[in-house]
């Protein structure tokens, strides 16, 4: 469709204008004119009366050579000098200039690049105002006329506004809106887009209220006006820059170099910045005006201006540059930064794992989904399994559904750790827990408990000592294949009291505990624990247990024998321990152990029923040995620390700094030298080499090469590739 053809079509009002005023084309151009040599329509009768510099306000009408163009937003006069000189503004439409309308210019070969109407020739004249009485909305228009109409936009707003104010509350968004248009129109063209998205912005700063949502963030220089103008009108205010402010204060901060978390995992660091911002600050930072004031250097696309508009806000401070707020939120930054890193790599290698339950479990705890994914199913599943109550027994092939693979049927220590720590964030516990230390089971039972305080610490040293107590009396208590209630309560009581331990180790003891009799109980693994028990510690535990077997009344034959194992465990001599037969009805004392002069149990003079328990032991003696642990929960400690010293580390080789890195990131950035790609495994020796941790080392060196060329050195997570360019810059 040509130019011509659009024409023919009603002209249209601009959109959001308002409604045109009352003037009609004294002539009909429509009518006869069916091409480029069609006769012109009659002239009309009489011109408007339009003064010097007149400026048609949005919604007004003008006739112009015999068209009636509507909406208004243009300069029509004869004498309208440009805001850089005396000669006539290039928006300016003076109509005693001539026009033709026998050959109208089509498709611009009249226009120059900074056209001026006063300089394009007739035939280019008669096209333009064609193209407003469309209703300045023809794509295919050649980009010269858009420009045209936009120089008028520009000075109304940069030139005659800044000086008159009187009308910018209603004319600003209006032209605010007409932009926004022409770029919806015409924003394919490269220069225009440019020119109009430019002062897209200085209208959307003029036209924001103060609280309005924040821009969103972005790494263009300079940073966006809007944002510069709407912080310092928070500190001119006195008033708290509000966490969204905040966030695109840093996001968009030139200095600030966000490192892969923030950009691998964005809608996660806002999130969790916002809510430790406003955990932190309440409303939000005070920032303290100072006296530069925010100024902007535009470049107009009009000619008129010559060169570079000066835009300052008067009484509106620039503080976007402040060193000490932004050291605030660059150090916020960080903190969300260092927390997101683990499941940043998680999603390196997993991409689509947001949801999952190994993914949420890397999540701070704020940002963590009860209610979605796999971490809210397995929320719900855990729930409902308890109930009411404060212990619940469950299969393990339940618990590990959540986390199990169609790649691997048994669930990997990381998975179990990730989904006890999910589960830990709706306040219940499993026990075992490989974060204590416990087992990774693949069948049988588990335990979930009711743990409100939430996630469970680092087991203390008597906890620790507590666990293995009991594991040991557990195998003795449940040698005779009746863990009783007595035994139990006996046992767990004795041992909060003994140990001194929290709320939060009783109740996970208790389901410990609880885990312990629905499991067979073996002794295995445990040298390595009892390896650090001294002699005297060692005997303390045996008297311990051996008066655990008995608090039912009785030590059977097969409590001996796992005593006997016990002993052994503990290197003492099993024949220290009582021997016993079948229980018979006793006719002369038992023996208990060998006679001692220092300690021994009372013996009964004789029997007083005609059925004696197997073993009658003397209550005071009991009490006096549980007493004594106490003392053995704070000896047992020692199980729990190194003694060992660690050896000499061996001096690194000298390495010659990189990009401002210290020797030892420097010596591992050398040895990529020659390397366009390096496997996770041989990236992870060489970090070891140079007695860096992997992770924190890929942070600094990807944060150097950002400081160097905003872009990161080494990507991805195995293989980990490394830009080439980049390195041979950075070796530089």
């Amino acid at each position: 469709m040509s130019f011509l053809d659009r024409f023919r079509r009603e002209p249209a009002p601009v959109t959001g204008a308002l409604p045109p005023g009352p003037l009609r084309p004294a002539a009909d151009p429509r009518r006869g004119r069916h091409a480029s040599n069609a006769p012109a329509p009659p002239a009309p009768t009489a011109r408007p009366r339009i003064s010097a510099d007149a400026w048609l306000r949005p919604g007004a009408g003008v006739n112009l050579a015999g068209y009636n163009i509507v909406g208004g937003l243009l300069y029509v006069g004869t004498q309208l000098a440009a805001p850089a000189g005396h000669v006539a503004d290039p928006a300016l439409i003076n109509p005693a200039l001539p026009v033709d309308l026998r050959r109208p210019d089509w498709g611009g070969q009249g226009l120059d690049y900074w056209p001026s109407y006063s300089d394009i020739p007739p035939q280019s004249r008669a096209a333009y105002l064609a193209w407003l009485a469309d209703g300045r909305r023809f794509p295919q228009a050649p980009i010269g006329y858009v420009f045209l109409y936009f120089y008028g936009l520009e000075r109304r707003v940069l030139y005659d506004l800044q000086r008159d104010r009187s009308s910018a509350a209603f004319e600003l968004p209006i032209i605010h809106q007409e932009v926004h248009r022409l770029l919806s129109i015409y924003g394919g063209h490269t220069a225009f887009k440019r020119y109009a998205g430019q002062f897209e912005q200085v209208l959307d700063m003029f036209t924001a209220e103060p609280s309005a949502k924040a821009p969103a963030p972005t790494r263009d220089y300079p940073p966006p006006l809007r944002l510069r103008a709407g912080l310092g009108t928070f500190a001119a205010q006195g008033a708290a820059v509000p966490a969204d402010w905040a966030l695109s204060w840093i996001r968009s901060h030139p200095e600030y170099y966000p490192r892969t978390p923030a950009t691998r995992c964005a809608a996660e660091f806002d999130a969790l910045f916002v809510r430790r911002y406003t955990a932190r600050y309440g409303k939000g930072l005070l920032v303290r005006p100072g006296r530069k004031e925010v100024t902007l250097d535009y470049r107009p696309a009009s000619a008129g201006f010559r060169g570079v508009a000066e835009l300052t806000l008067s009484g509106i401070p620039d503080v976007l540059g402040y060193a000490a707020p932004t050291r605030k939120l660059v150090a916020l930054a960080d903190e969300c930064t260092a927390d997101l890193e683990a499941y940043s790599r998680y999603l390196g290698r997993e991409p689509d794992g947001q949801r999952s339950v190994q993914a949420q479990a890397l999540l701070p705890s704020e940002l963590v989904n009860l209610s979605g994914g796999g971490a809210g199913q397995a929320i719900a599943w855990a729930r409902h399994r308890l109930g009411a109550q404060e212990l619940a027994v469950v299969p393990v092939g339940e618990f590990s559904a959540f986390i199990s693979s169609p790649q691997s049927a048994k669930p990997a220590k990381k998975d179990v750790v990730a989904l006890a720590q999910v589960l830990s964030q709706a306040g219940v516990g499993i026990e075992p827990d490989p974060r204590l230390g416990g087992a990774v089971l693949t069948s049988g039972s588990m335990v979930l408990f009711a743990a409100p305080e939430g996630p469970t610490a680092a087991a203390s040293d008597a906890y620790q000592a507590a666990t293995l107590l009991l594991h040991l009396a557990a195998a003795v208590s449940a040698a005779d294949g009746d863990f009783d209630g007595t035994e139990q309560r006996h046992l767990s009581d004795h041992l909060e009291r003994a140990l001194h331990l929290t709320a939060d180790e009783r109740r996970r003891l208790h389901a410990h505990l609880r885990w312990l009799t629905v499991t067979p109980v073996k002794l295995t693994g445990l040298t390595r624990r009892i390896a650090g028990i001294d002699a005297g510690q060692r005997q303390y535990v045996a008297e311990f247990l051996t008066a655990l077997a008995g608090a039912d009344g009785r030590i059977s034959p097969d409590e001996i024998k796992t005593l006997t194992k016990i002993y052994r465990l503990l290197e003492l001599d099993p024949a220290l321990l009582p021997t016993t037969t079948k229980p018979a009805p006793a006719t002369e004392p038992v023996i208990v152990r060998p006679a001692r002069p220092e300690r021994g149990y009372a013996i009964p003079q004789q029997a007083e029923q005609s059925l004696a328990p197997l073993v009658r032991l003397d209550e005071a003696a009991i009490a006096a040995k549980l007493a004594e642990t106490a003392r053995v929960g704070a000896l047992l400690g020692s199980i729990f620390t190194e003694d060992e010293v660690p050896p000499a580390a061996a001096p690194l080789p000298a390495a010659e700094p990189v990009a401002g890195l210290d020797g030892q990131h420097s010596g591992l950035v050398r040895e990529l030298a020659s390397t366009e790609q390096i496997p996770r495994a041989e990236f992870e020796q060489l970090a070891a080499h140079w007695k860096l941790l992997p992770d924190g080392a890929l942070d600094r060196i990807n944060e150097a090469a950002y400081e160097l060329a905003g872009e990161p050195l080494l990507d991805g997570d195995d293989p980990i590739w490394v830009d080439r360019n980049l390195l041979g810059e950075m070796l530089t």
